[in-house]
């Protein structure tokens, strides 16, 4: 917990700051791995891809990771057996609650949100899982799941489907505001910037207060190492599929894993870099 002088001096200062408390807009985004390690250079990434698209079916899970980093969400809709399906696929935005919620008017008969993503605004995330949670759609996860996606829209699902699909979490924004001191914290991101970190990691904090096991694990995956305990920076900690009930997620099924088990097996060098498997 902050020291009882940091939050009144925060008070104080977002006095001085009109509408630091107001509606989040797009001048000001927190993504949820603010206080993660350095992101890898455009070398170091074209050298993980490379080396991933030499594995068996690495070409494939390789297109799935570009069209997830995407920077803006992009939407889609199709037909399946089981109802009609709003692919999202890309980073969550600030644009992207409303366009879903415009897609899923246009969609009658939408039963589904599919999902390939890497996060992105946390606070879009979260209007995201709101929607998802009053609309009772179900989720599928047909690729990646990372960030803000795990966080936020995993457990706000009435019930979550995998398919050959890979998980991540490297902490949230409260986990972030606490182990990072006011004045590191000032001087890192600016003022205005910390206190925009400080209104979003309160936002966080209420919403994880109802899923407390998963809240555990992002909490875990906030450290450097991932929650591996030994003091090894990673990027990563991944969950596997067949645990993510253990954390509160209604998981209804699972269907191959191949993505996640090969970079399972390649812990230290895969297409995210170091990761942790607990």
């Amino acid at each position: 917990m902050k020291a009882p002088q940091n939050i009144l001096f925060l008070i104080a200062l977002s006095m001085l700051s009109p509408g630091v408390f107001a509606t989040p807009d797009d001048t000001a985004r927190i993504h949820v791995g603010l206080c993660g390690q350095s992101p890898p250079n455009e070398l170091e990434v074209a050298r993980r891809i490379h080396s991933f698209q030499q594995s068996a079916g690495g070409a494939a899970a390789t297109h799935e990771y570009f069209q997830a980093v995407g920077p803006i969400a992009r939407l889609s809709s199709f037909k399946s057996s089981g109802g009609d399906v709003i692919r999202l696929e890309g980073r969550i935005d600030a644009s992207t609650p409303e366009a879903l919620i415009r897609r899923i008017r246009e969609t009658p008969e939408i039963k589904f949100i599919e999902v390939n993503s890497f996060g992105g605004d946390a606070v879009a995330a979260m209007r995201v899982a709101h929607i998802l949670e009053t609309s009772q759609l179900s989720l599928r996860i047909a690729g990646f799941c990372m960030s803000a996606c795990a966080n936020y829209l995993l457990p706000a699902a009435r019930e979550v489907s995998l398919i050959n699909a890979t998980i991540g979490f490297h902490g949230s924004p409260w986990a972030c505001f606490q182990q990072s001191s006011l004045i590191d914290g000032v001087m890192q991101w600016g003022l205005s910037g910390y206190l925009t970190l400080w209104r979003v990691a309160r936002l966080d904090e209420e919403y994880m207060s109802k899923y407390p096991r998963l809240k555990e694990i992002i909490i875990r995956s906030q450290h450097p190492d991932r929650g591996a305990k030994d003091g090894k920076p990673r990027d990563w900690l991944l969950v596997r599929p067949e645990d993510l009930s253990r954390y509160g997620i209604r998981l209804q099924a699972s269907t191959n894993s191949a993505t996640f088990d090969r970079l399972a097996a390649a812990p230290s060098d895969g297409l995210l870099g170091p990761v942790f498997v607990p």
